[in-house]
């Protein structure tokens, strides 16, 4: 019994490896959506992935098929405000409903160019605090 729950907890490590999990804590009074850019496990190129809602006062878990820690995001708000820009930060397309595509083949429905921050994770989680 104890080789099995071994087993099983090295394979759910090993899935778990290959996840970069971000927590989205919005302490805010207003809805945020959330696009992320990040190296994508399976495409093994950089992808752009949008819309992520998290409601106000929520918090929120994202499961991004990454291995690396490093990651870009961009924020809207409800009231109006964005996350956006800052060093390090990469300008991308995106549009008003879901949308994933690989950065280097945008598709032509993906219209509106926005700024993206560039943010980092620590070994396979991030956590991004709004308030």
């Amino acid at each position: 019994m104890r080789k099995v729950l071994l087993s099983l907890a090295s394979v759910l490590c090993a899935f778990y490896a290959n996840a970069l999990e971000i927590t989205i804590d919005n302490q805010t009074d207003a809805t945020v959506v959330m696009a992320f850019s990040y190296l994508h496990n399976k495409e093994n190129d950089w992808v752009v992935d949008g819309w992520y809602n998290v409601m106000p006062k929520q918090k929120a878990k994202v499961e991004l098929d990454s291995k690396n820690d490093i990651y870009y995001l961009y924020s809207e708000f409800s009231n109006g405000k964005k996350l956006e820009g800052g060093k390090g930060a990469v300008d991308l397309k995106v549009k008003d409903r879901s949308f994933f595509y690989k950065q280097k083949q945008i598709p032509d429905d993906v219209d509106r160019k926005v700024s993206f921050l560039r943010a980092r994770g620590n070994d396979g989680h991030a956590l991004i605090r709004i308030k």
